[in-house]
């Protein structure tokens, strides 16, 4: 796990205050059919009341345009309140155990990955020695009985109206025709075949972000079409997922999520009181030593990595060194928005940009170590917006070269001109308005932008 925090606990913490609660619309006097809803996913999610009943009135506000929930019939908020909490299941939560955490996104993993591969793995190894044991936890064998599918367990065979001359939609392939699958205690097939990617979250469950000043890095579990879905990376809000099992030292600092998560992620900053609410803004959240540890100069990157690496080594004998984490802030040198084939990218496709500093220019003058390439894998840009900032009337658009962006990623080094150099494998970009040159269409490399 690759998580910092702030060792302070409270100590000095500018969330740290006793948070006001919203006093245009409050809960109390909402109609008692919707008051009911509120109190049962409150149930059902373990937060407040009040939480549940404030992300309804952003829900109604956004999604309806109502400013004025009183001047509303009865019946019409009681629908509202249907539609936040259960049809487009963008309600404030994902499912029972889940917690509540607030800080904001910054950034999302190159690599996805099916998160059934061990478990299939595992049962498809055990059938192979013992058949019985592994239908007595939990397996079962497809076998071909007039044309279909019947799977046949240790509580006797399930038939399937699927054709045998199909491969089983919940299948697990042993070699040849031969196939095994899950087995719910229900009593039907299931699948355990998802993919997952991770996205990086800087915050922490509520109350110790709020009263603790506690600020870790943590790994949110993207599952299925969540793996290629938008997220707004620089943006506080609030989101819900469950947390790390115990015992799992690979897993710790990963929060679990199910399909249909991003649907329930609120972009808001209402988790602290507005007097400090600037402080998330990523310019100062991504690299104040307030928060975390993880903020390095463009001129330390090389001290950096080889104080951080890691060596290791994967199942199949591979081993390398893998470079820290970080957030580093620089000056866009040079850019390129078009897309190069690449395969190592597992979209096939890769941008790229080259940052530098006063400093950084300082130490290597115009040569190599001038300035660090960073690297942007196709589902950073398809996912997050890389070579666009948000203006003050919320519009996006394209940032030119000069422009200063924050950058979260891992440390590497690369060889340039017979020298050994740093790079940046980049997860999430954030340029804001007031440090972004406007581009025309995206990065303009015509030196006539400067004129």
């Amino acid at each position: 796990m690759e998580k910092m925090m702030n060792e302070n606990s409270g100590a000095g913490n500018p969330f740290n205050k006793t948070q006001q609660m919203q006093q245009q619309q409050s809960e109390q006097t909402l109609p008692q059919g919707v008051l009911e809803r509120i109190e049962k996913t409150a149930e059902r999610t373990g937060e407040s009341k009040q939480e549940v009943a404030n992300f309804y009135l952003d829900y109604i506000k956004k999604e309806f345009g109502c400013e004025d929930w009183a001047s509303e019939d009865e019946d019409l908020l009681i629908d509202w309140a249907e539609s936040a909490f259960v049809a487009t299941r963008k309600g404030p939560t994902t499912g029972a155990g889940n917690e509540v955490y607030v800080g904001q996104f910054v950034g999302v993993d190159a690599r996805s990955d099916n998160r059934g591969t061990g478990l299939m793995n595992w049962i498809s190894k055990l059938y192979r020695n013992d058949p019985n044991e592994a239908m007595a936890r939990g397996a079962g064998h497809y076998v071909a009985s007039n044309g279909l599918w019947s799977v046949e367990t240790a509580n006797g065979k399930i038939e399937t109206s699927q054709s045998a001359d199909e491969t089983p939609a919940c299948g697990i392939h042993l070699g040849g025709n031969d196939y095994i699958c899950f087995v719910s205690k229900a009593g039907s097939p299931y699948s355990v075949d998802e993919m997952g990617r991770y996205a990086w979250f800087l915050g922490n469950e509520k109350d110790a972000f709020v009263n603790e000043g506690r600020i870790e890095l943590w790994r949110v579990d993207l599952k299925g079409e969540d793996t290629m879905r938008r997220i707004r990376v620089g943006e506080p809000c609030v989101i819900s997922a469950r947390p790390p099992r115990e015992n799992d030292e690979y897993r710790k600092d990963v929060l679990d999520t199910r399909e249909g998560f991003v649907d329930t992620i609120s972009y808001r900053d209402d988790f602290v009181e507005e007097d400090v609410r600037k402080l998330l803004k990523p310019s100062t959240y991504w690299t104040s030593s307030e928060f975390h540890d993880m903020f390095v100069n463009l001129s330390e990157l090389s001290e950096a990595y080889e104080s951080g690496a890691r060596e290791w080594s994967s199942k199949d004998g591979r081993s390398g060194r893998s470079g820290p984490l970080v957030f580093v802030k620089g000056n866009v040198v040079r850019m390129s928005t078009d897309a190069r084939d690449t395969e190592y990218d597992e979209g096939g496709r890769s941008y790229s940009l080259s940052i530098s500093s006063t400093g950084l220019q300082s130490m290597y003058g115009s040569g190599a170590g001038s300035e660090v390439l960073c690297n942007i894998g196709s589902a950073m840009h398809d996912m997050t917006t890389p070579f666009h900032f948000t203006d003050t009337d919320g519009e996006k658009y394209n940032y030119a070269e000069g422009s200063t962006i924050f950058v979260f990623g891992r440390v590497g080094m690369m060889r340039r001109e017979n020298t050994e150099v740093p790079k940046l494998t980049a997860f999430g970009i954030y340029c804001d308005s007031r440090r972004a040159r406007r581009g025309a269409s995206g990065g303009n490399a015509d030196p006539s932008q400067f004129e």
